[in-house]
Formats: C-alpha cells, structure tokens, sequence
C-alpha cells in the first residue's frame, strides 16, 4: 500500500482567512448591537447642526427662535451655575435655576406618580374582578377621565386655593385613570381559555386570580403605568403654569418666567431638560415591559 505525501497548503492563505472572517463578523456583531444608538446619534447630531444654522440664516428672529449654541449656553449656567442669565434681577436665583426647578418638579411629580399608580391598580383590578364594583365605579371613571383637566382648575382652585396641594391634585386626577382603565381593561380579557384550564387542574378562584388573571394583567398595568407617567407630566407642567408665581416653582413655572422676560434660550433650555426626562421615562417603563412581559417585544432583525 502506497502512502501519499501531504498536500502542501499555503499557510499564508489559511492565516489570512480568518482574520477576513473574524473582522466582518466582529463588524457585524458591533452593527446590530449598536446601530440604533448610531443612527440616534447621526439623526441627532444632524438636527442640532440644522438648528444652529437656522437660527444663523437671519430667517428668523433669535428672540424667538435662538441658537443652539445658545440654548446649551443657558442649560449649562441653569444647572451647574457660574453666569448670569436675563430675565433674573439676582444673579443667585440666575444660578441653578434650571436644577432648583426641576427638583422641585421632581418631588412633586415623583410623589403624584406613586400615589396615583398606588390606587389606580387595586382600583382597576377590583372593577375587573367585580361586576358590584365595576357597576358602581365606571360612571365615575370613565366621566372624570374624559374631563379636561383645565376645566376642574376652578374647583380645585376653590377647595385647595393656591400652593403644592393643587398641583398634586392636578397631576393625581391626570395620571390615575390610565391605571385604572387599562387594568381594569386586562382582567376583563382575560382569555376563558386559561381560566377553564385552571379549574380543570382544580384551582380555586383565588388561585385562579393569583396565578392567571393577574400574570396576564401585568402587560396592560405597564402600559397603564406608562400612559399615566407621560400624562403625569403634562399635568405637572400644566399645575406649575396655573398655579404658582413664587419662586422654585417648578419647570412648568420656569418656561413660563423665562418666556415672560424674553428669554428664549432659558425656554428651550427648560423645554430641552423636559425632554430629556421625558425620554428617560419611556425609555425606563420600555425596559421594565421587556423584563416584565418579553413576549410583547418585537423581535429585532
């Protein structure tokens, strides 16, 4: 029996192949993890650039409209100080002034959102598991949840008067409903086919509610607590517009102020540290669905 000699291999070729290999693939791992923040940033990026050059071009008035440059200028001085800012006779009440505000914000609106999420589910969960209690509370849900909340200012102006309770008035009667609703709206889909199934291995009625009922709910509290934290703010801006002209009133009291004294740079800085926040929130209730209800995400090509 013969025995053949090895094939010579070109051991430049074999080397070189992998590393072609492992570059595209180590390209295309980084791309799929990253590519919305890329995209996020380039879209972003391209946005402020357009802003600026606007607000430069002339076209429009920068007591209106300012500059970027501008905007970062009065965000900068309103949250770590250091400046001066017009529209302010003090200069201290100039420094931090964006920070002072949003804390204040913060306080009340954090406070309003526990209290509202707080009595909305076991609200909602009781007019879905109740048909008593659905009967005697829907009227009243589903008329105060379709009331502007601009036109109970006047009631609650006349019981509360002028100061923090009306905001938190305000903001409870913004943010609770949504809770509420979309509870009450996923114990009432509950699919039969779980509920029978569970009998038949024979669970009791609480065990039904426990291991069922409320595992299925959960997707609708998140996207109950979502709408609410989203609605929530409006109605802290709209409180702090209404009902404040004192000091640390809030961010709603200080878009308001900056406005008044023509302070278009300190406005959208105040609107900008809004939207930030904003974004915070969604994206923040976003995560906590995707680990709550992962069945519910869209799967990412």
């Amino acid at each position: 029996m013969t025995q053949t000699s090895p094939r010579k291999v070109d051991s430049g070729s074999i080397a070189s192949q992998p590393r072609i290999r492992d570059a595209g693939w180590t390209w295309q791992r980084f791309w799929t993890r990253y590519r919305f923040a890329i995209i996020t940033i380039i879209n972003l990026s391209v946005f402020f650039l357009l802003w600026e050059w606007f607000a430069r071009s002339g076209r429009v008035n920068q007591l209106i409209f300012p500059t970027f440059t501008d905007v970062l200028k009065n965000l900068k001085i309103g949250w770590f100080g250091g400046g001066n800012l017009e529209g302010f006779d003090n200069k201290m009440l100039a420094d931090f002034v964006i920070a002072k505000n949003f804390w204040a914000t913060l306080k009340i609106y954090t406070l309003s959102m526990l209290i509202a999420i707080g009595l909305g589910i076991p609200i909602g969960l009781l007019m879905g598991g109740s048909k008593w209690v659905d009967a005697l509370a829907s009227p009243y849900v589903w008329t105060l949840s379709s009331l502007p909340r601009i036109a109970m200012y006047p009631i609650f102006l006349m019981f509360l008067g002028i100061g923090e309770s009306i905001k938190y008035a305000i903001i409870l009667s913004t943010a609770i409903f949504p809770v509420i609703i979309n509870t009450w709206a996923g114990v009432k889909t509950t699919e039969q086919s779980l509920i029978n199934a569970a009998k038949v291995f024979g669970a009791s009625k609480a065990q039904v509610y426990r291991k069922v009922v409320l595992p299925y709910t959960l997707p609708f509290v998140v996207s109950g607590i979502q709408l609410s934290l989203s609605r929530g703010l409006i109605g802290v801006v709209l409180a702090e517009f209404l009902s404040g002209a004192q000091f640390d009133g809030g961010i709603g009291w200080l878009v308001f102020r900056a406005a008044a004294a023509f302070n278009a740079p300190l406005t959208y800085a105040a609107l900008f540290t809004l939207a930030v926040f904003a974004l915070i929130l969604v994206q923040g209730t976003r995560s906590m669905e995707a680990k709550i209800a992962p069945w519910r995400q869209v799967t990412k090509t």
